[in-house]
């Protein structure tokens, strides 16, 4: 992190995003979003 000469503060994306997207995060976000579908998809089939 580093200021510029008007005193603001420039960050990179990995600082700005506070980190990475790891396998753990990722496999978050996969599994939960294959829940949805499949989610989405029993309650059309239902009704």
């Amino acid at each position: 992190m580093r200021k510029t000469a008007d005193g603001r503060i420039e960050e990179t994306a990995v600082e700005a995003r506070q980190g990475f997207l790891d396998r753990p995060v990722l496999a978050v976000l996969v599994i939960g979003t294959a829940l949805v579908v499949i989610g989405f998809v029993v309650s059309w089939l239902v009704s």
